[in-house]
């Protein structure tokens, strides 16, 4: 089974019912809050996409689960990501509410990263981004700071539920902050992408308990572990790294695929990913992924353009022989920007609640990270 399977059939199987009393009014609550301006809320999508991008996106993929292959989010999956946590926590006190203004859709400004010059193939992003990280090592984020996250996903007017039911006709902003040792998180904007960058919008962010370790103590995306300590002490020869990837990846395991290098890359694409919810990333460690990504079978490299417009590096693979999943790179700073997930091919989906069945080019998940930043509090903007 896909993940893409995988993601509609929860759907239906792990039902919000099962949920303790404290955890469901918890989640329900957390999707009914209003948008953070009258004047800044969109059309009927904005209001249903909230969960994905203010409630419950920082939490869900905890359990290995992403948005990748997806897109926008199966509530009832998104849901379950809260549960796990939330359970464990029930007795927490209630979400703290903390005042917020400010632009949401003000252009990043990408500052702080090494630049040794423009890369147009594999070769050079990997020398460049191997480069950049001797020049510019990175920390680890203090326990006490935040991880500011700002990102850019598109939603369907026909709809969701594990992938995009139709064309990606909007598009929204999120914000959010979650701080380095996991114990805390807050949402609260959520906006459509064409508000104007000079608009400043005015509301609350709710800032809410997290797990207790980074990652909720389950297995992220296949890796053993997401904090920084670890991953910065993963090895930087890409053989190597690829056996770490997939001893955590085995026949069996939640997120496991075959062959290997189907894993190998999913694995990568979650960890990337990873970043729009906050996980942070050591540079040699993305420089020696993408040199894994390089060598790696069936891995194709194009220039990409991520949901933001923004033009980079695009290395992707075909899996299962129906979609392209295409991660996105900037070709000056080295970084994930993004991600998109298109049916090269149709295909019928069968599931606990029906068949669905999907265009040859249907979009079926796109997402851009504008900005990632460490900062002093929630709310905080670099």
């Amino acid at each position: 089974m896909n993940e893409l399977e995988l993601l509609m059939r929860l759907r239906d199987e792990i039902p919000l019912t099962e949920a303790r009393p404290a955890v469901e009014s918890a989640v329900l609550a957390a999707i009914r809050e209003p948008a953070v301006s009258g004047s800044a809320r969109g059309p009927r999508a904005v209001n249903l996409a909230r969960a994905r991008l203010t409630a419950i996106a920082p939490l869900w993929r905890h359990r290995g689960l992403r948005t990748a292959t997806a897109g926008a989010l199966a509530l009832a999956a998104g849901a379950a990501g809260v549960i796990g946590i939330a359970a464990s926590r029930a007795s927490a006190p209630g979400p703290q509410v903390i005042p917020w203004s400010g632009r949401p859709t003000l252009a990043w400004q990408n500052n702080g990263y090494p630049r040794l010059g423009r890369a147009q193939t594999e070769a050079q992003l990997v020398g460049y981004a191997s480069r950049a990280a001797v020049l510019a090592p990175g920390r680890a984020p203090r326990a006490h700071e935040w991880v500011f996250i700002k990102s850019e996903s598109a939603v369907s007017s026909a709809g969701w539920g594990g992938f995009l039911f139709g064309p990606p006709d909007e598009r929204l902003i999120g914000l959010g902050w979650i701080r380095a040792d996991w114990r805390e998180y807050a949402t609260g904007v959520t906006v459509p992408a064409s508000l104007p960058p000079t608009q400043v919008v005015h509301g609350s962010l709710r800032v809410l308990p997290g797990p207790a370790t980074p990652g909720g103590g389950f297995i992220f995306g296949g890796w053993k572990s997401i904090s920084y300590s670890y991953l910065n002490a993963l090895p930087t020869d890409p053989e190597r790294l690829e056996s770490v990837i997939l001893a955590y990846n085995k026949p069996g395991a939640p997120r496991s695929a075959t062959p290997d290098n189907v894993a190998i890359f999913n694995a990568i694409a979650a960890l990337l990913q990873g970043q729009s919810e906050g996980v942070w990333i050591p540079p040699k460690l993305a420089a020696t992924m993408y040199r894994v990504l390089q060598r790696l079978p069936g891995v194709h490299f194009e220039s990409g353009t991520d949901l933001a417009g923004r033009t980079g590096l695009g290395l992707y693979m075909v899996i299962d022989g129906w979609y392209k999943q295409e991660l996105v790179i900037n070709p000056l700073t080295y970084t994930y920007m993004g991600e998109k997930s298109v049916a090269v091919t149709a295909h019928k989906s069968v599931a606990t609640d029906g068949t669905r069945y999907i265009r040859k080019g249907q979009v079926l998940g796109w997402d851009a990270l504008l900005e990632l930043a460490i900062v002093q509090h929630p709310g905080q903007l670099p």
